[in-house]
């Protein structure tokens, strides 16, 4: 039994528990009733998930994942954090959690877009400020992936404990082939949102861990996360899980439809094929963006020059049709730059 199927089959004559709606309004969202859910499944999803990642340990988080990067700080027990420039807000908020306030790295701007932290940057915040912690954000919003293997080089040589920031990440290691370099592979710890890329609903993420870091992960996650973790979020995390083999295939279409929007139209070089960043010129990002919206197509985001979009299995051939469709009325076409 599955962590959905349970769920999926609770029908008591009468819930005397929580929630209040008693599950008149949504059905399957249902608490811990006594001791009859088996608390097993979540475990075993969780074994099941470490195992296609290739983790040490891994969690399931229901949290968002920056709740991922706060519980991975916190269980490394840092000194002094030192991270980059363009780094999510959690990272301040791990710090400030943590009693610290984080080194910044890196800084400055690479064709309207934030310049990658590379080793030295990190090697040498460290040395300076004495850190024995770095939290890199690996990939960026743009699909843009720094050196992370030198970037953990560095740290290692000084003794010191490597986090990714893998929010947009979690798909990479579903197709080495295509992606880069899973962060749980390199980095001590890593968080990775599940609804990003992948399958599982809106808020839902993990978090992965090896060493030191992995032996305080579940003491520092009890501390920051909830006592009432939602079952149709843990469900959605599993099944994302156990799909994973049979969706993978579907990135080769993705990565062929990448290809053709770089040939026609002009967009940001990147690692993530799966992460379509079209370059719309100075100032036009947000009317660019708009535009879109107004044909039927939502973005991502944008900035004053870049239009995001998220690429994943989940996409079908109308939908990527549509977008190709309104690119070509919106963008101009690469030759003619």
């Amino acid at each position: 039994m599955t962590i959905g199927e349970f769920i999926k089959s609770y029908a008591p004559a009468y819930r005397g528990h929580t929630p209040g709606h008693k599950g008149s309004v949504f059905p399957e969202d249902i608490t811990e009733i006594l001791d009859i859910f088996p608390g097993d499944l979540i475990t075993r999803a969780q074994d099941r998930a470490a195992e296609l990642y290739g983790a040490e340990k891994l969690r399931f988080l229901v949290n968002g994942s920056s709740i991922g990067i706060k519980t991975a700080v916190l269980a490394a027990r840092p000194k002094g954090i030192v991270t980059d420039a363009y780094r999510h807000r959690a990272v301040d908020e791990a710090a400030y959690l943590a009693g610290l306030e984080a080194v910044t790295v890196g800084g400055g701007y690479v064709n309207g877009l934030p310049r990658l932290t590379e080793a030295d940057d990190i090697y040498d915040a460290m040395k300076r400020s004495g850190a024995d912690c770095a939290v890199v954000q690996y990939p960026d919003y743009y699909g843009r992936v720094a050196d992370l293997k030198k970037i953990a080089d560095a740290v290692h040589s000084l003794g010191g404990l490597l986090i990714a920031d893998s929010a947009h990440g979690a798909h990479f290691a579903l197709r080495p082939d295509l992606f880069p370099v899973s962060a749980v592979k390199v980095a001590d710890a890593c968080n990775m949102s599940a609804h990003k890329t992948l399958g599982s609903m809106t808020q839902t993420a993990f978090v992965a861990a090896g060493g030191r870091i992995a032996e305080g992960i579940d003491k520092a996650l009890d501390a920051l996360g909830t006592t009432s973790p939602n079952y149709m979020l843990l469900a959605s995390l599993e099944k994302c899980v156990d799909e994973a083999e049979s969706i993978k295939g579907r990135y080769d279409a993705l990565v062929r439809f990448s290809r053709e929007m770089h040939e026609k139209f002009v967009c940001a070089d990147n690692a993530d094929p799966t992460r379509l960043v079209f370059d719309c010129g100075q100032g036009e990002g947000r009317r660019t963006a708009y535009a879109f919206y107004r044909r039927g197509i939502a973005a991502e985001k944008y900035d004053d020059r870049y239009v995001v979009f998220i690429l994943t299995p989940y996409d079908d051939e109308r939908g990527l049709e549509a977008l190709g469709n309104a690119a070509g009325e919106l963008l101009e076409r690469r030759k003619d730059r």
